[in-house]
């Protein structure tokens, strides 16, 4: 049970950075590519100070090893561009339905790829799942640019579920510590290059910067737990535990954030958690 802890961790982290996003975004109008390279900025610096404070030994690195960091960061930076290119939505809230498909099609991949990981209870878990998100957010009407976003945020969402079966595999090879800065890391090398950076700081204000850090070092935190998660209980249960991520996330949008949360999106939500916790301690 003590492993459980990693994913509840990352299910709080990921809800944090999230409230703390949306919170720089309404608040400072801070652009999503001065978002992303600075959060990006940040996780890199926490992550190698965390490996350097806890003198972690650096992986044999083979060249299985290396191929699978670099699909990883190019995957990753294919997510995260998507992922901004979706803010084209105007309404926040908007994105909260989609994204809470990618633990449900994360945990899917990874069942039907490793069959040490095939509980029919999972399977029918996530199934059910798909169903009670679509209960939630079905109604929901989209104007023509609002569909554009959510193309994209479709994309962001298919890019983000391949990554934790990639992960799977390379934390055979490497640590979850090295591997979380292996990949941010990479996110920040490929943003560095496509992106034109002078413009992006030129802009900034203390605070974005501010709230930019403080997102940092939550998705910093969150991206080393979720690691460990996966490489602990395996990416289906690990994607299972993570379906507890919309409840807090809209319980935060409606009592932090003052947004109008429908309520089936907060229904589903809480059905999700109830699924979740019956899964685990059936």
């Amino acid at each position: 049970m003590l492993n459980l802890i990693y994913p509840l961790i990352a299910v709080i982290a990921e809800s944090a950075g999230k409230t703390v996003d949306k919170i720089s975004f309404t608040q400072t109008h801070i652009t999503p590519r001065q978002m992303m390279l600075l959060t990006f900025i940040v996780m890199t610096l926490c992550l190698l100070l965390f490996l350097l404070f806890t003198k972690s030994a650096f992986p044999t690195l083979s060249l299985i090893s290396i191929s699978l960091v670099l699909l990883i960061g190019m995957v990753s930076f294919a997510s995260n561009i998507f992922d901004e290119l979706s803010l084209k939505v105007d309404d926040l809230s908007l994105r909260e339905p989609l994204n809470d498909f990618q633990p449900i099609l994360a945990g899917l991949i990874g069942y039907f790829l490793f069959p040490s990981e095939r509980e029919p209870i999972y399977l029918f878990m996530f199934i059910i799942s798909i169903f009670i998100v679509y209960y939630g957010t079905h109604r929901r009407k989209l104007r023509n640019f609002q569909i554009r976003g959510m193309h994209f945020l479709l994309l962001a969402v298919v890019f983000e579920s391949i990554l934790p079966s990639i992960y799977s595999v390379a934390l055979n090879k490497i640590s979850p510590a090295y591997l979380a800065f292996f990949r941010v890391f990479g996110v920040l090398i490929f943003s560095l290059l496509f992106f034109q950076v002078k413009p992006i700081f030129e802009t900034l204000s203390y605070k974005m910067t501010s709230y930019s850090i403080l997102a940092g070092v939550i998705y910093a935190i969150g991206a080393i737990v979720s690691l460990i998660a996966i490489d602990l209980l395996g990416v289906t249960q690990a994607m299972l535990l993570l379906l507890l991520g919309p409840l807090l996330r809209y319980t935060s949008g409606y009592f932090i954030l003052k947004e109008k949360v429908r309520m089936g999106e907060m229904l589903s939500s809480l059905l999700l958690a109830i699924l979740v916790l019956t899964t685990i301690f059936i």
